[in-house]
């Protein structure tokens, strides 16, 4: 009889078939205290080198970070503070995702307090918030008593959780205190500002203009659609740099490639793109084909190498070839449409779209608006901007259209983009898709 833990060794031994510990694909951000970040952390050269010179200045800066949705805001954010981790221990830095329905002052103030373990008055922020703390925080009080001679008792209770009546000025407090202890300053990273409203984002940064130009340095990601507006504009000056993620080109995908694979490989550390096992269990040509696929968008490609090698250990193969990365592929495409969870309408806009190919609001004719029942492509694009967010969709980069495309990911829907990373330019080139 077959029991759970058979199940289990069973299950591992199918990745271990493949040369591997783990998979090492992963969606969510890798921890900033994880030596796994700097292992896989691939390119950016050029994007990091602009953050950094500012960093060499006393003046504290605010950077805005941003790009498509899946591109690796969140990523490239966690690599920026590890490194000013390493580089510079006497500056603190706090990262944080913006929660929903919080202003950026109280976020910000959540963020640098807890890094500020040690700190009681810190501490004792997030506790009136109902934040949990390391620390038990009491309010203390003393009772004196009158008699021949005065006696008085020390008392203590749990503080009332209230929220922050004055977040700003909390937050200048606590950078205040913080840097006593911090003399090179407080960078405050807070990611995932695309994930809210568009409108309340302006509004939050209407709102925080007065905080983001105080005591710390600020570093924001969001998408470009929910970061629009004369905020985010250099007329206002709120940014000292705005920085695009594009995607990664193919010799970088390739490189990216090797670096997580190499992170989880069994006795094999060959990172030599020249060696064609650097790319194993992958063959050269399945990994190059798998590159072009994942169009060098990080959160697709993480995604897409999920599915792949989960296919291939059900296989129980020990090498991915081109056939077993195409079930692969197809197994992906079916859990990026489950994941995605489309209602009648999306699910109607996403077939059109992969029977037509693209769509465009430069070429879109009436009849297919309104076949699909809209009648302008306006009203068209948070369908499609809906199938991008679920990686079912691409956007051009086209600055004279706005083009939506279909996610190819059957084999040979994309030969034409299966180009040889070792024909790419020795240097990154950011580029944008085809």
């Amino acid at each position: 009889m077959t029991t759970a833990d058979d199940i289990f060794d069973q299950s591992a031994g199918n990745i271990e078939r493949l040369g591997l510990r783990e998979i090492p694909f992963t969606e969510s951000p890798i921890d900033l205290e994880s030596e796994t970040l700097n292992h896989i952390f691939t390119g950016r050269e050029k994007e990091l080198g602009q953050v950094f010179n500012l960093f060499q200045s006393r003046e504290r800066r605010r950077i805005l970070v941003y790009g498509q949705i899946g591109i690796g805001k969140s990523t490239f954010l966690l690599e920026v503070l590890s490194v000013l981790r390493r580089k510079r221990p006497k500056m603190l830095t706090a990262y944080i995702s913006l929660p929903a329905n919080l202003d950026l002052a109280t976020t910000a103030l959540i963020a640098v307090a807890r890094e500020m373990s040690d700190d009681n008055w810190a501490q004792s922020q997030l506790y009136q918030m109902g934040i949990p703390t390391d620390k038990v925080v009491k309010e203390r009080s003393a009772e004196v008593g009158v008699n021949a001679v005065a006696t008085s008792k020390i008392s203590e209770k749990d503080l009332p959780i209230t929220k922050s009546q004055y977040p700003t000025v909390s937050l200048e407090t606590l950078l205040e205190r913080a840097q006593n202890k911090y003399p090179d300053g407080v960078v405050i990273a807070i990611d995932d500002l695309d994930k809210q409203n568009p409108r309340q984002v302006r509004q939050l940064m209407h709102d925080a203009q007065g905080m983001l130009k105080g005591r710390a340095w600020f570093m924001l990601t969001g998408h470009p659609q929910g970061m629009a507006g004369d905020l985010l504009t250099s007329e206002r000056g709120l940014f000292d740099l705005q920085l695009p993620l594009k995607e990664l080109d193919s010799q970088t995908t390739y490189q990216m490639l090797i670096n997580y694979l190499s992170s989880a490989r069994i006795d094999n550390d060959c990172t030599d793109r020249h060696d064609p096992r650097c790319v194993l269990p992958f063959t050269p040509e399945a990994a190059k084909r798998f590159c072009a696929i994942s169009l060098g968008k990080p959160r697709l490609f993480n995604r897409l190498g999920n599915a792949v090698l989960s296919t291939a250990a059900d296989l129980q193969v020990d090498k991915i070839t081109s056939d077993v990365l195409d079930r692969g592929l197809k197994a992906a495409s079916r859990t990026l449409r489950e994941q995605a969870a489309l209602n009648a309408r999306e699910e109607q806009v996403r077939l059109f779209l992969a029977q037509r190919g693209s769509l465009s609001d430069e070429a879109i004719a009436i009849e297919d608006l309104e076949q699909l029942g809209f009648r302008s492509f306006s009203e068209l694009m948070p369908y499609l901007e809906r199938l991008e967010e679920a990686d079912l969709a691409q956007r051009g980069d086209r600055d004279d259209a706005t083009v939506y495309e279909s996610l190819p990911l059957l084999s040979g829907e994309n030969e034409d983009e299966l180009e040889d990373p070792d024909d790419t330019p020795d240097e990154v080139v950011v580029t944008g898709l085809r």
